[in-house]
């Protein structure tokens, strides 16, 4: 599962998690001002992430607007085939 956790702020802790839009899709970003792809499939998640792209994330309520967390502060995904399998055990 990816998650993410706020780290400044008045909201310090809060534990962040992929963003779901109306359109049932999670969007990625390359950059702060790009466009943003949809994507459809959880699982394709980390492959954009691994490219460097950054995803819309929010908290599990929905009290918080979405908020683009950079690959390097998401936790629940790795490059490495075998960290992979550890975090499927």
């Amino acid at each position: 599962m990816l998650f993410a956790t706020i780290a400044r702020g008045k909201k310090v802790g809060t534990r962040l998690v992929p963003h779901r839009f109306n359109d049932n899709r999670y969007h990625v970003h390359l950059g702060r001002k790009g466009p943003y792809i949809p994507v459809t499939d959880y699982r394709d998640i980390p492959s954009y992430l691994a490219n460097g792209y950054s995803l819309q994330m929010s908290d599990a309520a929905g009290s918080h607007t979405p908020r683009l967390i950079s690959p390097q502060s998401i936790r629940g995904w790795s490059t490495n085939p075998r960290d992979l399998l550890s975090l499927a055990l």
